[in-house]
């Protein structure tokens, strides 16, 4: 099985903080999870364990289930926690998640039993350094990382740009999240356009000030072909497939820098060495992860993973745009 690893190196003005972190998301385990899904998945664990060895944190936001509703019997749920155990025992390393889309009940009258379908109730073990962030913060090693999980209507796209983005500015917004300026602060939100929409950006104020990576997932192994992505890079932008096809086409990997100004072109990084990513002080970095699950929508995809490295920024850090590729040795 091949697997397709994103790398970032992340420099953010005035921080002095240096973390090594994995990213992944949309693992979508299901019942195909327990006849053929289960080899691939093991294949795809035994080969980051194999490459990545240790790491500082391992980030996760959502989608873990297909529907989290449709697995009473729990067998989906323990093999996802059982295999997130090991992952997180193996890297040495603390496992945060969040919540996606396709974790939260599908009706209301599911939430009544809140034991049976609220994932934290399974996955969250604190003691062993898994912990799972549902509108909820923790500051672990340095580190404060934030899950923000919205109603399940923020993600519906009928709704998009407009009443899905007021809706989850008005949940974070309640939330009331605060953030440590000595420490790293990660934002894991299954949809980055939450927080990278140009028509938003200006709500969050002093937001992206305070954080140095919004990490979410959602779109998969993508709606675009890499060659695609390359051809098109100044047109790609965090937008949405409901929107005008082709000019504006939706991303399947990449980052953004997002301040509460302005939103950049998209940085495609190169799968050879990893992309260098400067940060001006009141800039934070929205990554999105290709994820894992084995299939597409629209184009056939391989799983995949992120690695970022935070590195310690500079007071004298130069203004820099586009994607600048540095080999790091």
């Amino acid at each position: 099985m091949q697997i397709t690893k994103d790398q970032y190196v992340i420099q953010k003005q005035f921080q002095g903080i240096q973390k090594k972190l994995l990213s992944f998301s949309d693992l979508h385990y299901c019942l195909l999870q327990q006849l053929f899904y289960q080899k691939f998945m093991k294949d795809y664990w035994k080969q980051i364990i194999q490459v990545e060895k240790k790491v500082d944190g391992i980030l996760l936001p959502g989608d873990f289930l297909l529907y989290v509703s449709k697995y009473p019997d729990e067998s989906c749920i323990k093999a996802l926690q059982y295999d997130l155990q090991s992952l997180s025992y193996a890297l040495s390393a603390p496992l945060f998640l969040s919540f996606g889309n396709h974790d939260v009940p599908l009706c209301k009258d599911d939430m009544l039993e809140e034991k049976k379908w609220n994932l934290k109730y399974f996955l969250d073990d604190r003691a062993n350094g898994i912990y799972v962030l549902d509108n909820e913060q923790v500051c672990v090693d340095q580190m404060v990382v934030t899950g923000f999980s919205p109603k399940r209507d923020a993600y519906n796209t009928t709704y998009m740009p407009h009443k899905a983005l007021d809706m989850a500015y008005e949940e974070f917004q309640k939330c009331n999240f605060g953030f440590d300026p000595n420490y790293l602060n990660i934002l894991l939100s299954h949809e980055n356009k939450f927080f990278t929409y140009p028509e938003v950006v200006s709500k969050y104020g002093d937001l992206y000030e305070k954080l140095t990576l919004i990490l979410g997932g959602h779109l998969h192994d993508g709606y675009m072909p890499i060659f695609f992505q390359k051809l098109f890079r100044s047109q790609l932008k965090d937008w949405g497939v409901w929107e005008n096809f082709p000019p504006q086409i939706d991303m399947c990997r990449g980052l953004f820098k997002v301040s509460k100004d302005s939103v950049s072109d998209c940085i495609l990084n190169d799968l050879q060495f990893p992309t260098k990513v400067d940060l001006k002080k009141e800039e934070a970095a929205s990554i999105i992860n290709r994820g894992v699950a084995k299939y597409s929508w629209f184009f056939y995809g391989r799983p995949g993973y992120t690695v970022i490295d935070v590195v310690s920024g500079k007071d004298d850090l130069q203004n820099t745009r586009g994607n600048s590729r540095k080999r790091v040795k």
